[in-house]
């Protein structure tokens, strides 16, 4: 889910980059400036997802081993 997470905000971030680059030029009215203030603010929080899920690149990996650990609650059954 964490990279799903991380995927999408840098995706998200890539195309609101795009969209403000390409109406800087255009800026006139209160819309116009209305509109390139949210997509900075939809890129900060991209840029803030990719922060929290940062940790998915920096943690090493264990292997994950699989532990059958003996209960001693459960009953054992022997053989007579």
């Amino acid at each position: 889910m964490k990279l799903f997470s991380l995927i999408l905000s840098v995706i998200v971030f890539f195309i609101s980059l795009y969209f403000f680059v390409t109406e800087i030029p255009y800026v006139n009215g209160l819309n116009d400036v209305i509109y390139v203030s949210l997509l900075g603010i939809l890129m900060t929080i991209c840029v803030v997802g990719v922060i929290i899920n940062w940790e998915f690149f920096t943690q090493k990996r264990k292997n994950k081993l699989v532990l059958f650990v003996n209960n001693g609650f459960s009953k054992k059954i022997k053989e007579s």
